[in-house]
């Protein structure tokens, strides 16, 4: 086994990522199960009504499997689990999947572009926070700790404010005006919303690159890659090589600071992704679709966190000596 290990070592590595990833996604599907069944209130009396009769409530435990011990229920919804069948949503009337799916694809495109918009938004501060003149410094300073401050929700409410209701320059919310499906149109109704998430995880990466960035400069790299005679653009490359890893680091742990913002701003922009999903289920007390929902999530950052980590490990061989692979 260890003469594998020193052969392939960033293959170990990638199976040791993956065992852990597999057991997070086990302990996750536990927590959600539970923690759902915790919500108050009875999914018969959502469906049914306040006028239904005792026998029917009853009829509808039975129906949705919620008569049966707790355990028996968890063992249930495994055995569907491992046939990628989430469950029935009767507040839908079809499967949870059909349900999860749409909502996920547009969760997706909404996180994908504020991840492009964070990592912009890093990689202006942080060379900002890292420049030489003061003024540039501490104006970069200020905006990051506003970044980083504000509430995404908050950020939401007022950008909303200010360039649908008062300016007039974006759409109000949803993806598409009604008829209209071209690109430009998606990416219009997508940019406040992606803003509104990609201000706080782009001034965390922002501050991770640029203490990087300063510790590298401040290190003795920089003047023995000089002393060999690298161009000032040579040294550059080898500077964000160095600096780059952590960043990705913290994107991959802000993906959780953006999918739980996006319950907030998904609703605030009326746009049908799982975070406007989860809060419509939680009301219905439709367990189906919200465990469904929210296991996505959890799956979803685990899986960001493992290759994350991967490709950190990847652009950094030294982390793989450090990691024991």
């Amino acid at each position: 086994m260890e003469h594998i290990i020193r052969r392939h070592p960033f293959g170990w590595m990638i199976c040791r990522r993956l065992f852990t990833a597999m057991l997070m996604s086990l302990a996750v599907m536990f927590v959600v199960f539970f923690a759902i069944r915790m919500i108050p209130g009875d999914p018969a009396v959502n469906l049914l009504g306040a006028d239904s009769t005792a026998a029917e409530r009853k009829a509808m435990r039975a129906t949705l499997g919620l008569d049966k011990p707790i355990l028996v229920q968890f063992s249930i919804w495994l055995e569907g689990l491992a046939h990628g069948n989430l469950g029935y949503s009767y507040a839908y009337g079809k499967d949870s999947l059909s349900v999860v799916i749409p909502a996920l694809c547009n969760t997706m495109m909404l996180g994908v572009s504020a991840s492009i918009l964070a990592i912009v938004i890093a990689i202006v501060l942080g060379n900002f926070g890292a420049a030489n003149n003061k003024t540039i410094r501490q104006f970069s300073n200020w905006i990051e700790a506003f970044f980083l401050s504000a509430p995404q929700y908050a950020v939401a409410l007022i950008l909303l404010i200010v360039f649908t209701v008062q300016l007039r320059v974006f759409p109000s919310g949803g993806l598409h005006n009604t008829g209209v499906t071209d690109i430009g149109d998606l990416l219009s109704h997508l940019f406040l919303p992606s803003l509104a998430l990609s201000l706080a995880p782009g001034a965390q990466m922002a501050r991770s690159l640029k203490t990087s960035l300063l510790e590298i400069r401040g290190s003795d790299l920089i003047p023995s890659l000089e002393a060999r005679g690298l161009s000032s653009r040579q040294v550059m490359v080898h500077e964000y090589r160095n600096a780059i890893p952590p960043m990705i680091t913290v994107l991959a742990i802000q993906v959780g600071s953006m999918l739980g913002g996006a319950l907030f701003v998904e609703n605030i922009f009326s746009i049908p992704g799982l975070g406007q999903l989860v809060v419509q289920a939680v009301g219905l007390r439709d367990f189906q679709t919200v465990q469904s929902s929210v296991l996505v999530i959890a799956l979803i950052y685990i899986v960001v966190l493992m290759l994350g980590d991967i490709a950190t490990t990847w652009i950094d061989p030294r982390l793989r000596r450090n990691d024991h692979v």
